[in-house]
């Protein structure tokens, strides 16, 4: 991923914690810890997502090689 792409959804996420915090009234130290607390779920959530996503294609390469070993013999 471009570093700029990641700093746009970066950017796109702080700009909604921003506006749901002003909509709420938090003051600094609670902004603060929601957009800690956001960010962190956002983060665990992205690496599970590429575990998932990694097991996934290589399951396919394992699928499609074994295929092709299968259609040689």
């Amino acid at each position: 991923m471009s570093e700029e792409k990641k700093n746009n959804w970066f950017q796109a996420l702080q700009d909604k914690i921003n506006m749901l915090a002003e909509q709420f009234g938090l003051d600094e130290t609670q902004r603060n810890a929601f957009r800690n607390f956001v960010v962190t779920i956002a983060r665990e959530q992205y690496k599970t997502g590429n575990r998932a996503g990694a097991g996934w294609a290589f399951a396919q390469a394992r699928k499609n090689q074994s295929e092709r070993v299968v259609s040689h013999l």
